[in-house]
């Protein structure tokens, strides 16, 4: 389960024997601290600075909670999308395509960049920051029919496919003996796989062999939409290198986070949720897709962590919807497409002692469902970092409320969240709460002059009003022109 101590996930991280038993007693507690975008959708520029990166927060204590506001289209969904890119290359993971349309339109690429907070359990603190740029490219003949090779013949491939190419990739950082961060890797130089050449000689070494095989693996990341940095066969370079090196177990922790402790969930899921197709249930290991119209079958292994996660969650749902549980009917017993046992199940709703088909809960309960064990992890362990878009959706606002006042006075990880929904402004710190402004150029910004006993939901609607904040807020709309826009298309139908 995810409420466990981060040392659980030691049997984890030897999949490419980058840590070690040693290793993973002092691995530390990893934190966002902050975020600038710069020509990404609609965003200009944006910058998040989180509340844990203006104060000191101790190891092992107090939740970080960042909740962002504004209209439709100004950049809220865009901050999730790039925390999900993030997750994608840190995790050495191939980017998907659907983010290739994220460079603003007109530019030539976009630039982020994630600063990292790690405390570590001896009190050491480090700060890490990537950074890359990302643009979009047409797949060519070749990758087109490579993608496409088992799609049926009369399917139609869709003309002007893109993929995103990652590249210009920086890592700088801070540590104790260090006066300020220092650059480790760039690899912006065109005549070295990374420059500064000190750093490269101590982190991979110097031989010739070294540097073609670094070169090959840039060269690689960049046409299969990867990091070249967090990339396994470079990482396993600075290993057979000096698998001691500072910087080297810095990347290994921040791909360790990001593979294990990092979960970003878009509008993609909830929409499989609304539909009623599938119900994503988050854990550790993955997400984990349910058919929620009929039965399924499920490995006997798997079906026993099943049994472990719906009993975590049932345990809280219960509290947020009084008498609701969850769980599975076990309908007959089978083997599965590898000749294992298996059995044939569905899920299952109890509610006032019935026992119906998950299917015919609600959306918001379903969704509550969907990314309760991902509440529950990011309220015990503080180092696991939620970021979810349209958090609020089909959620009852006092729910919402509840939830995220627990998270605030009692969790301890790091939880990110775009709602619409105004209830948080009245309940959570203001310290916790950015709003999207007009301008592309500055479009991330904390409301000022705001005292404590401020109500931030009358304030925000009154901001909206009369635009006292330094950038304007909300492009205002006219009442009689939406009635006469409807009018006019009502009379043209």
């Amino acid at each position: 389960m995810f409420h466990r101590s981060y040392r659980y996930v030691r049997c984890i991280m030897n999949e490419h024997n980058f840590i070690t038993e040693e290793h993973g007693d002092k691995l530390p507690t990893v934190r966002i601290k902050k975020v600038i975008l710069k020509d990404f959708k609609s965003v200009g520029y944006g910058e998040i600075t989180f509340n844990c990166g203006r104060q000191f927060i101790p190891y092992n204590t107090e939740s970080d909670i960042l909740g962002i506001y504004g209209q439709n289209g100004s950049g809220k969904t865009s901050f999730i999308e790039a925390l999900a890119i993030l997750q994608e290359l840190m995790a050495g993971a191939t980017v998907p395509s659907v983010y290739a349309d994220c460079v603003a339109v007109g530019k030539e690429f976009s630039e982020l960049e994630f600063v990292f907070d790690l405390q570590y359990p001896d009190g050491a603190i480090r700060e890490a920051a990537y950074s890359f740029r990302m643009s979009s490219q047409k797949l060519t003949a070749e990758e087109i029919r490579e993608r496409y090779k088992d799609a049926p013949e009369d399917f139609e491939i869709p003309e002007g496919e893109c993929k995103v190419v990652i590249f210009d990739e920086k890592f700088s950082l801070l540590w104790e003996d260090a006066s300020k961060r220092q650059p480790i890797i760039d690899t912006s130089s065109e005549d070295s796989p990374f420059k500064p050449t000190t750093k490269r000689k101590e982190i991979a070494g110097g031989g010739k062999k070294t540097l073609v095989s670094l070169e090959v693996n840039k060269q690689l990341a960049r046409s299969n939409s990867r990091s070249f940095i967090f990339m396994t066969d470079t990482l396993k370079i600075f290993e057979e290198n000096d698998n001691q090196s500072l910087f080297f177990r810095v990347l290994i922790e921040l791909r360790l986070f990001a593979r294990h402790f990092l979960f970003v969930i878009d509008t993609k899921s909830s929409g499989f949720i609304r539909l009623n197709f599938a119900l994503p249930i988050y854990t550790r290991s993955g997400r984990m897709m349910f058919d929620a119209r009929r039965p399924m079958v499920i490995d006997n292994e798997d079906l026993e962590h099943l049994r472990e996660e719906l009993s975590d969650i049932s345990s809280v749902l219960t509290q947020l919807v009084p008498g609701l549980f969850i769980g599975f009917k076990e309908i007959s017993q089978t083997l599965d497409k590898d000749g294992e046992a298996a059995t044939v199940t569905m899920l299952t709703a109890y509610r006032d002692g019935k026992e119906l088909p998950l299917r015919d809960e609600s959306d918001g309960v379903r969704k509550i469902i969907s990314v309760l064990s991902l509440i529950i992890a990011a309220f015990n362990e503080q180092s696991v970092t939620v970021a979810i878009d349209e958090f609020d959706a089909g959620i009852f606002e006092y729910l919402l409320g509840e939830i995220l006042q627990s998270m605030e006075e009692s969790g301890k990880g790091q939880f990110i969240f775009t709602s619409h929904n105004l209830r948080p402004l009245e309940v959570i710190n203001k310290r916790f709460l950015y709003f999207t402004t007009t301008n592309p150029q500055n479009r991330y910004i904390r409301l000022k002059n705001i005292s404590a006993t401020n109500n931030l939901r009358d304030t925000y609607f009154r901001e909206i009003i009369l635009c006292e904040q330094e950038e304007e807020i909300y492009n205002k709309t006219k009442k009689f022109k939406i009635i006469a826009a409807l009018k006019k298309a009502g009379g043209l139908r």
